[in-house]
């Protein structure tokens, strides 16, 4: 059993090296094991940790998947990219899982673009070939005609919609219809849409631009405040600066958590 005495969620990733959301992820996708405090608090083993960071570093050299995925972005050829999506649910099964291994590949694009490997117009455009391939693949999926909505939006201030578009996918896979206003959405409006009694659920989306915790805070017990008066789920992802007391909201880090989430809930 592991101490509750050991290491905080950012004492681990200074200890690895890495931001607190790699290390969260870890945690969600089962890698590095974790217990709670009686607060709901991760605590690490320092052991633990360390045998994570020598996996993850192992396979720094050269990871093929990795490298193939980088290399179809940065070349931006939309239809062989497609064909790439597609393989890669074959290979996998589904498409939340999909959605956490494109998750590690764009951290790496972004760690290249850091070091100077790639420029900003290079990542700016593989991005933006990754969003809409997504967007061709989702909207070759069927939409189903009734059942549960969910609504997708960015954090206000974010421009980044990778996030909801992976999440669109993996909504749109198992039975979801969703409803997507993306970024620059005014928070009175979702307000109005919660109360209209059409949503089942809200996803909001804050990428690692998303640096300032107070407002994501209040935009989130706001927003939260609302959905559990309507009893409309509130869900918070990526790898922004979310709050942890988020009292009616759930923190999610993961696809693969995400896909643990909805399937509760489908069958409470």
């Amino acid at each position: 059993m592991l101490s509750l005495h050991g290491l905080t969620t950012a004492e681990a990733a200074k200890l690895a090296g890495v931001a607190t959301t790699t290390v969260k992820r870890w945690a969600d996708q089962g890698l590095l094991p974790f217990e709670r405090t009686p607060g709901g608090h991760r605590r690490f083993e320092r052991a633990a940790v360390e045998r994570v960071l020598r996996e993850q570093r192992s396979g720094d050299g050269g990871d093929p998947l990795i490298a193939s995925w980088l290399d179809h972005l940065l070349r931006s050829q939309r239809y062989v990219l497609d064909g790439q999506l597609l393989a890669a649910r074959g290979r996998l099964g589904a498409w939340y899982r999909v959605a956490d291994e494109l998750g590690l590949v764009l951290e790496e694009l972004g760690k290249q673009w850091e070091s100077g490997g790639v420029t900003i117009a290079q990542e700016h455009a593989a991005s933006e070939c990754l969003a809409r391939s997504l967007t061709r693949v989702s909207d070759t999926m069927p939409l189903a005609s009734v059942g549960p909505t969910c609504l997708l939006a960015c954090a206000p201030g974010d421009e980044h919609t990778l996030g909801l578009c992976l999440t669109e996918l993996c909504l749109r896979e198992a039975g979801r219809r969703t409803l997507w206003v993306g970024r620059k959405t005014p928070l009175g409006e979702i307000l109005r849409l919660v109360d209209d009694g059409h949503l089942a659920m809200v996803a909001v989306s804050a990428s690692a631009a998303s640096t300032n915790t107070r407002m994501l805070g209040q935009f989130a017990r706001e927003l939260g405040a609302a959905c559990a008066k309507a009893r409309v789920d509130l869900v918070v992802g990526g790898a922004g600066s979310w709050p942890d007391d988020l009292a009616h909201a759930t923190r999610l880090w993961s696809f693969a958590a995400y896909h643990e989430f909805l399937r509760v809930r489908e069958n409470r």
